[in-house]
């Protein structure tokens, strides 16, 4: 009888199998067909989208690759991008590619067409500038307007003479001739959307589109796909993986389900493969006041422990979060708690992190500014992704007296050192490996004695010696501030300016090497053990609130007004995120709430389901 009831449970952990063969289905030569598979926290969406790309490439690869045709896959971040193309043996019959390289990968030959939508869009934008100035008040609001017409003004003047524009998908564009990440979705989008020419381009170059995180994909992006769908659909199958529960980005699209085909399929897997039992409990609980949805633990998992620790907002937050990682190491029975290198803190902010790690003063002019959004939450402005890239692993070379690294780098990046120098002379070598030398030196004696110089010094010691080549926008850097300066110059100078050992700091976290994470970045990850920190106080942010989700603060009128209308609010937004941050956890889980009002929060922990009174603890 043991034996039967051990057979049915290992049975019920291969409950959702019969979706990879739905999926095949749908791409299968005879009767392809669009479809949309629901899959939940820790359900295995990656693993069925890779035996989806592995059927499509065994059935139509060489097809495809014979008509010079390939299968898209669009996914949320480069790194899930590394990751399903080396999954992929980085096959050429795929296009993995992040929403922004996608869409400049179809349009960039169209300079034309580029010019003249950014020539229309500038119009506009400063039309309605002009019209807000007339009707608004003065004050900030009124000067800041100024500078943007005046910025896009200019801006508009130059572009007339633009022969190519250019954009970098992974970085910091820089120049009136480059394209902002926004810019390139919107008009991507739109010529999806609106020119047949990019329709046919698109359905002929992949008749097979797949989306990865559909419900974070640029609204923009799914309406025009499904433009397209609805006029091609006999030539043209579009496949979205994804979680409306954990869309997390107010970019994505409002009501996915509700706008997706009903003759398409829609497999859906209810399996969670991830977390302890007590997890997936807790993250069902959570999406009761969502959507209703469940999803079953394996039946070989362990029961895990989850605990709410409720704070009071003034107390010193370090030494609590140490307390309740204490008191996790005894109720989980598991000594890693104890070091905090082997548990993943989830905070609500990437300048939460900033303050607790030590690199603030270089993040809050860069935030504040508005202007680089992507590139500083992935560490790609270029100034900063430079001194990261070269001028750290340079340093860290010299101090570990490794000379042969040094001059591996040096050669690898130094104008003084490349081709061209050596050719034009070739009578002198020695005396441009002397002046590198040199060069190198100068530098290096920042750092003597245990000195830290500023991120500024150093660029200004590489632009006097020429060691390194430096973007065109660092000459303003390093110059005196002028009157209607630009704002991301001002902003970098401000940044800039700091110890190179906080530049450092930053550049850990951004490339995940420190203890910190936000409870957005982690998404479509797992770790171990886990501590979700909710902090109002700290975020400083409008888009999510915990203490109202934790019934600690009432309801604004707005929040009311957006619920009767059936429209999406902060609260729906934090639950999804609380969703997202609790199911990374596999084995154990902290909360730790900081409030105003300790009571409300215990009550409403115990009152959905949540957490029962002998999880939860004041501290």
């Amino acid at each position: 009888m043991e034996d039967i009831k051990a057979a049915q449970q290992l049975s019920d952990n291969h409950i959702d199998d019969h979706v990879d063969d739905e999926i095949k289905l749908c791409l299968s030569d005879d009767s392809p067909k669009s479809f949309f598979m629901f899959a939940g926290a820790g359900s295995g969406k990656t693993r069925s989208l890779i035996n989806a790309l592995s059927f499509l490439d065994k059935e139509m690869g060489s097809k495809l690759s014979a008509h010079s045709k390939q299968v898209a896959v669009i996914t949320y971040t480069n790194a899930a991008c590394d990751e399903i193309s080396k999954r992929l043996q980085y096959k050429p019959v795929f296009a993995v590619s992040t929403i922004h390289s996608f869409l400049w990968e179809l349009i960039k030959n169209y300079q034309l067409d580029i010019k003249a939508w950014v020539i229309e869009s500038l119009k506009k934008e400063i039309a309605e500038l002009n019209e807000k100035q007339t009707k608004g008040r003065g004050g900030d609001a009124a000067v800041k307007r100024e500078s943007e017409i005046k910025r896009k003004t200019t801006r508009l003047a130059k572009i007339e003479t633009v022969k190519k524009f250019s954009y970098n998908p992974n970085g910091d564009n820089v120049g009136y001739d480059s394209l902002s990440h926004s810019e390139v979705v919107k008009m991507g989008s739109e010529f999806i959307a609106i020119e047949e020419t990019m329709q046919e381009i698109l359905v002929g170059k992949y008749p097979v589109l797949l989306i990865d995180e559909s419900q974070d994909t640029k609204k923009e992006l799914v309406d025009a796909l499904l433009i397209v769908y609805e006029k091609y659909k006999d030539r043209f199958v579009i496949g979205m993986f994804g979680d409306t529960m954990q869309r997390i980005y107010m970019d994505g699209k409002d009501n996915l389900a509700c706008c997706i085909p009903d003759e398409w399929e829609k497999p859906k897997k209810v399996m969670n493969h991830r977390s302890a039992t007590r997890i997936v409990e807790l993250a069902n609980a959570i999406r009761k006041t969502i959507d209703k949805q469940e999803q079953r633990p394996r039946s070989d998992a362990d029961r895990g422990t989850v605990r709410l620790f409720i704070v009071d907002s003034s107390a010193n937050k370090e030494e609590m979060e140490c307390r309740a990682a204490q008191i996790m190491a005894k109720k989980a029975n598991d000594k890693d708690w104890l070091d905090a290198a082997r548990y993943k803190s989830l905070i609500l902010e990437h300048h939460m992190a900033a303050s607790r790690f030590g690199f603030f003063d270089l993040y809050a002019p860069l935030n504040e500014s508005k202007s680089f959004d992507t590139s500083l939450r992935d560490g790609s402005i270029s100034e900063i992704s430079f001194l990261s890239n070269v001028v750290s692993p340079l340093v860290k070379a010299h101090q570990s007296s490794n000379d042969f690294e040094v001059s591996r780098i040096v050669r690898q990046h130094s104008p003084l050192l490349d081709k061209k120098a050596f050719q034009e002379n070739s009578a002198d070598q020695t005396k441009l490996l002397e002046t590198a030398e040199n060069a190198v030196e100068e530098l290096l004696l920042l750092w003597k004695c245990g000195a830290t110089p500023t991120c500024i010094e150093i660029l200004k010691a590489i632009k006097k010696t020429n060691l390194f080549t430096l973007n065109d926008r660092v000459d303003d850097i390093l110059s005196e501030p002028v009157k209607d300066e630009d704002k991301k110059t001002v902003a970098l100078r401000e940044a800039l300016s700091v110890p190179f050992d906080e530049l450092e700091k930053y550049s850990a976290y951004v490339t995940d090497n420190t203890q910190f994470a936000t409870h957005q970045g982690v998404k479509g990850r797992e770790f171990p053990r886990v501590m979700v920190i909710m902090d109002d106080t700290e975020a400083k942010g409008f888009l999510f609130s915990y203490e109202k989700l934790f019934g600690a603060k009432s309801k604004t009128e707005t929040d009311i007004k957006n619920e009767r209308e059936g429209k999406d609010t902060g609260i729906m937004r934090t639950t999804r995120l609380f969703y997202v941050a609790c199911t990374r956890a596999e084995k154990s889980l902290a909360v730790v709430a900081y409030t105003e009002n300790k009571q409300a929060v215990k009550n409403t922990a115990i009152s959905n389901g949540w957490f029962s009174a002998e999880e939860i603890e004041f501290l």
